[in-house]
């Protein structure tokens, strides 16, 4: 087992502690967080970001939103969209070609990638000669570097070989994907049924295409799960030896998500069963010497996160954790989101609008937020310490007069967590233990200066 990788202190005296620390707050995806930025962002703003894109000559990241789904899972939190109709998809993909095209004919093809993700909704709902299509186009527009990154998320119940086949003909060699859960009881509450032997059978296709990296994705909190029927999961995922995993607490908000109001609530596992789940997964997955990233990720010890996680260089954004440290990113589709160092930029959410926004001006940027110096110093603290673990104050702090001593001072009255054991001295800051990874998100939300404005947000629990 990894060493220091799980708390130590006994489940009761944990379960107290989370009682007594578990409030509302963001999960810190980025910073500022979302519901800080602004609507009616101005697409010429967003011009001026990819200008200075091309003026600083670095590979970026890019990530193509295909929010449609053949069927809801009802646990979905993801702007995705239920239809059967490819006649629906396929003119939705003839948008984002357009405004792939016009970004690389805004930057004279000057940009390259270094990483390209594809997100949903289910990517490979996407009829295969539509995808083909999408992919040839965008790797003419925005071409990748040498050995550069292409992953996807799948759906294993609608991805064919054929999709597999286009994906790993243009590179794609990283593969996400989504189980939740392996109890029948629990796959039938939730509406997403996938055996464990179809799942392995799937992992071979994807590896007999060429994919080196596989990825799956569980949740607990879900309805029915209990400890034992989750072990058994974990037990059964840990055999099919993916390289990356990812471990995510269910958030229920059936206020804001109209689908969730489905499922049966009070068949969900109360808090400390679900705590409960949450260390199993860190339990087992360092048992396996998978090493663990952030707050619920694990890499196996040969892949690059964890490499990046003991050089203390892990970086992350809305595509996902990095071992590129400040890596900017362009968003295309429906909702997606771009990340420079100027600016946070999001699209248009339903896709109807995205259609109507890319026919009648050729862009669809919707909301975002441009980063002063104080932004740019406060992300970089929080990304270290949801990354790294590591708390103090960047270089540079003192540009912004008074921004130093009052991130010191931020970082001094953490102190109170050394008792209880959630971080340690360190330099001039603190190093978070394994226990007070549990609590990453209350450390972070000291130091984000937009949250007391914040009330009226419904935000997941911490823990």
């Amino acid at each position: 087992m990894i060493e220091h990788a799980v708390p130590t202190l006994p489940e009761n005296e944990i379960f107290e502690l989370v009682e007594r620390l578990d409030v509302r707050g963001p999960r810190y995806t980025s910073y500022p967080t979302a519901p800080v930025w602004k609507n009616h962002f101005p697409t010429e703003t967003y011009q001026a970001g990819l200008d200075a894109l091309v003026s600083r000559g670095n590979p970026v990241a890019a990530y193509l939103h295909l929010p449609f789904c053949k069927s809801r899972c009802l646990y979905c939190g993801c702007n995705s969209f239920i239809t059967g109709k490819s006649d629906t998809i396929c003119n939705y993909v003839d948008r984002l070609i357009t405004e792939i095209r016009n970004t690389g004919n805004h930057v004279n093809r000057k940009l390259r990638h270094s990483w390209l993700h594809l997100g949903g909704g289910t990517p490979t709902h996407t009829p295969v000669d539509k995808l083909a299509e999408l992919l040839d186009v965008f790797l003419g527009e925005i071409p990748g570097i040498e050995n550069a990154e292409r992953s996807v998320e799948v759906d294993p119940r609608v991805t064919t070989d054929e999709h597999l086949r286009v994906l790993a003909d243009r590179g794609f060699r990283r593969i996400s994907i989504g189980l939740q859960d392996f109890d029948e009881q629990v796959q039938k509450s939730i509406n997403r049924v996938f055996a464990v032997d179809q799942m392995k059978a799937f992992i071979d296709r994807c590896r007999s295409f060429g994919f080196v990296s596989v990825n799956i994705d569980l949740i607990y909190g879900l309805p029915y799960q209990t400890r034992d029927t989750w072990r058994t999961t974990l037990e059964q995922v840990g055999e099919l030896k993916p390289e990356r995993l990812a471990s995510f607490g269910y958030a229920h908000l059936p206020d804001k998500i109209k689908h969730q109001r489905a499922l049966p609530a009070d068949k969900m596992p109360p808090p400390r069963e679900r705590l409960g789940m949450l260390l199993d997964a860190n339990k087992h997955f360092a048992s396996m010497d998978y090493q663990i990233i952030g707050l619920d990720h694990f890499a196996a010890p040969h892949d690059k996160l964890a490499e990046a996680v003991r050089n203390g260089h892990l970086w992350r954004n809305f595509m996902g954790y990095t071992e590129i440290r400040g890596v900017e990113m362009l968003g295309f589709g429906a909702s997606s989101i771009g990340e420079m160092n100027e600016m946070f930029v999001q699209n248009t959410t339903l896709p109807d609008v995205y259609n109507q926004r890319i026919d009648e001006d050729g862009w669809a940027v919707a909301r975002g937020h441009s980063l002063d110096h104080d932004d740019r110093i406060r992300k970089e603290l929080i990304n270290e310490l949801m990354c790294n673990l590591i708390v103090r104050v960047p270089d540079g702090a003192d540009e912004t007069p008074g921004l130093r001593d009052t991130l010191q001072e931020t970082v001094a009255n953490l102190a109170p967590y050394v008792e209880p054991g959630l971080i340690e001295p360190h330099d001039d800051g603190w190093k978070v233990t394994a226990l007070g990874r549990l609590f990453l998100r209350n450390l972070a939300m000291p130091f984000d200066r937009y949250l007391p404005e914040q009330a009226n947000v419904t935000f997941s629990r911490t823990v």
